[in-house]
């Protein structure tokens, strides 16, 4: 920009522009350099003071939440313009002042050097938003929400097993199954990392062109080293050339990301809410909030229809065969740490048990009712360690509730006779 600005100030009259919008107009080169060093060593200086004094609230944060916060203020667009617009305002003068070196003609500078004070009021301007978004993005509301947000718009954007209800096959999918895994020769990673992304499509494609059958072994979010397996093909035996494309097909880095893993931001929901309930931060309204997040992304994932386990080439032959996270290993990674850390408080019980109704009522199966009921249980087991009988009857009229809300009256509710 600082290029073209002085090539395009060389033919606008100077009548035009320079009595309504120019702010500057210079009458020598020193001037100019002195402005530009000026708006440069201003931008800097505030890039250095603001982001120090960010890293206090930051790191304070962090220390209540968790590294999510680190991974969500570096990820947020509004820090990344702010950051960015004072970088742009540092460079933009460093190259107006080695493009003063071929200068001659002083009346080309009024154009760029009143965009490099506009870019400094501008960016003066958004140090007042910064100040306000960095006080609320820190916040524990502000955080579940964006993890919540990424969170459940992955997991509606899974494909589901509706899309590929139309296949037809003869095979008898368990059998063939079962013998790519006792009998499949392994493929091995090249490197080491979490598994933070696989590409199906090249493997279906693979699988395809050789007529194999693959069945991974691992899933987004595991990690992997050097030599660990990473599927099993079938009927016959990889050669390196075979072994390089997959390994190119994984992605893998030194952390988990929420692409393709729900699970991972399940994972970091949960232990904001188990942070929180530490003896040494003990604040009751964090876990509140996560578990309504929870319950919000497991209503969506209840409502949406797990991943086809098994993928087809186009005439119908088995050739994928992937083993998916299950809706019932999302809920006990929603419920089990944070029951477990939350045993004491019969608020944490029964917001809980309010959770598992909400989603209950968006639960298509009865196997996913059944889930939600063992858990149900779990927690109603907990309310034996609160101090107070009310409490521990106000825990057993809420599961109580709940089992009639599945449906389920025929239950045998067995903890009604236990002496409180």
């Amino acid at each position: 920009m600082a290029i073209i600005l002085l090539y395009v100030n060389r033919f606008i009259p100077a009548n035009w522009y320079q009595d309504k919008f120019y702010i500057f107009s210079t009458t020598n080169i020193d001037d100019a350099r002195n402005v530009l060093n000026a708006v440069a060593d201003t931008s800097l200086a505030i890039i250095g003071v603001v982001f120090s004094i960010t890293l206090v609230p930051l790191t304070i944060a962090s220390s209540q939440y968790g590294s999510i916060v680190l991974r969500s203020f570096l990820r947020d667009r509004g820090t990344q313009i702010v950051l960015g617009a004072y970088s742009a305002t540092t460079f933009y003068c460093l190259f107006l002042l080695l493009g003063l070196r071929n200068v001659t003609l002083v009346s080309i500078l009024d154009l760029p050097l009143s965009v490099a004070l506009y870019m400094l009021i501008i960016s003066l301007i958004m140090l007042l938003y910064f100040f306000h978004h960095v006080a609320d993005s820190l916040q524990a509301t502000a955080v579940v929400e964006q993890v919540s947000k990424e969170l459940e718009s992955i997991i509606e954007e899974t494909p589901s097993s509706e899309k590929l209800t139309h296949l037809k096959h003869s095979q008898d999918l368990e059998t063939t199954r079962r013998a790519v895994i006792q009998e499949g020769y392994p493929v091995t990673s090249t490197r080491k990392g979490y598994i933070r992304a696989i590409d199906f499509n090249r493997l279906m494609r693979v699988a395809t062109e050789r007529k194999l059958v693959l069945a991974l072994t691992c899933s987004p979010g595991d990690f992997v080293g050097g030599g660990d397996q990473l599927l099993l093909v079938s009927p016959t035996q990889p050669d390196e050339e075979f072994r390089s494309t997959i390994n190119s097909a994984y992605l893998l880095g030194r952390n988990r990301t929420l692409f393709q893993d729900p699970e991972f931001g399940i994972y970091l929901i949960v232990t904001i809410a188990v942070r929180a309930l530490s003896p040494a931060i003990n604040d009751p309204y964090t876990p509140v909030l996560c578990l309504n997040r929870l319950g919000s992304a497991l209503s969506i994932l209840a409502e949406h229809a797990i991943p086809f386990p098994h993928g087809f080439d186009r005439d119908g032959q088995l050739r994928l065969i992937v083993e998916h996270v299950t809706f019932d290993r999302l809920v006990g990674v929603s419920f089990n740490m944070i029951r477990e850390y939350g045993r004491g408080s019969t608020e944490i019980l029964l917001q809980m048990l309010d959770t598992i109704r909400t989603v209950a009522n968006h639960a298509r199966t009865e196997s996913q009712r059944q889930v939600l009921l063992m858990h149900a249980r779990l927690i109603d087991d907990s309310r034996l360690s609160l101090s107070s009988d009310y409490d521990k009857e106000r825990v057993h009229n809420s599961f109580e509730e709940l089992v009639l809300r599945l449906g389920r009256s025929d239950v045998s509710l067995k903890h009604k006779d236990v002496a409180y």
